[in-house]
Order: C-alpha cells, then sequence, then structure tokens
C-alpha cells in the first residue's frame, strides 16, 4: 500500500465491540485509531485474500508436532517440494506479478508478518541482503524452512541463496 495522507471515515459500531477495541487499544499501549489502522491494514494486504488462496489457520504446535514426526532430512524435502509450485502461485495471485521485490514482501508479509510463521529481520549492505526469520518451530521447522525457501527463490526468481540454520532460525544471504 502506498503512503498517502489520511482520510476521515465515520462510522457506527455495536457498544460492546467499541469497548473491545477501548480495553485491547489501552493493553497495547496505542490509540484505537492506531489499531484499527493496523487491523484494516492486515485486512487490505492479507485477510482480504485468504480464502481465495486456499489457506487456513492451524496451531504452532499442531505444525511443530507433525513437523517432529518427522527426520530432519524429511523435513527439509517437504520443504523443496512445497516450496516449488504454492509461492509462485500465492505471489501471481496476491500481486500479479513475480519479482525479485515481490517475493520478498511474500516473505515478510505472508510467511512472517500475518502467516506468523516467525519474526522477520533484514540487513543490507551494497553487496548483499540478510535476513533472519527467528521462528518456535524447533530444529524440523528451520530444516523444512530451509528447504521451502531455497525451493521458494529459485523457482520465483532463480536466486540460489547462501542459507544458514540453527535450531530457531533461518538466515538468508542475497548477493544484491
Amino acid at each position: 500500500m502506498k503512503n498517502s495522507s489520511s482520510t476521515v471515515r465515520s462510522f457506527r459500531i455495536d457498544e460492546s465491540l467499541s469497548e473491545v477495541l477501548n480495553g485491547e487499544a489501552e493493553r497495547m499501549g496505542v490509540s484505537v485509531n492506531a489499531m484499527i489502522n493496523s487491523i484494516l491494514k492486515q485486512y487490505s494486504e492479507f485477510t482480504r485474500f485468504q480464502a481465495k488462496l486456499d489457506m487456513m489457520t492451524i496451531s504452532r504446535e499442531i505444525f511443530k508436532n507433525l513437523l517432529g514426526q518427522l527426520s530432519e532430512s524429511e523435513s527439509y524435502s517437504i520443504g523443496l517440494e512445497m516450496g516449488k509450485d504454492i509461492p509462485n502461485d500465492t505471489i501471481l495471485f496476491w500481486k500479479k506479478n513475480v519479482s525479485y521485490e515481490s517475493v520478498l514482501e511474500y516473505l515478510e508479509k505472508i510467511i512472517c508478518t500475518y502467516g506468523y510463521v516467525g519474526t522477520f529481520d533484514e540487513l543490507e549492505t551494497d553487496k548483499q541482503k540478510i535476513i533472519v526469520i527467528r521462528h518456535r518451530l524447533g530444529p524440523n521447522g528451520s530444516k523444512f524452512l530451509h528447504g521451502y525457501l531455497k525451493s521458494m527463490l529459485k523457482q520465483t526468481v532463480d536466486l540460489e541463496p547462501d542459507i544458514d540454520v540453527t535450531d530457531y532460525s533461518v538466515k538468508l544471504q542475497l548477493k544484491v
């Protein structure tokens, strides 16, 4: 979404919903306006596409336990397989084109910010972009993400990044 000036909207909501919003905003230490903007941003960038992309929400523990039933090499292999077509189809539907920028936005927003797989951090220098995803999926989660990201980047933008994993993080190094 482009950065633009704000616009005023006025609408009515149920009093019970208003109480929930006020309480949640207070708990988070933000204004109701800021919280609503965040909610609407998530809707415009992700939620409105979720059903069309055939996505579902599952508990992190369920996913972690499913991966835990596999060996690390099986987790990696499943990641490689899933990274072949799913990201490309999702990005094409979501952004209408597959590019370096849209692939990185998919990684940050769909996988991390709205998919809650992990936290996303990046650093860019003159020579490389470093992306780190910290997650709570354990060693098999790292192996799965390693395969998924490797396959995704190869299939979508023909990149083969250096990838390092720990039990709770995945680090991508992309040449700029």
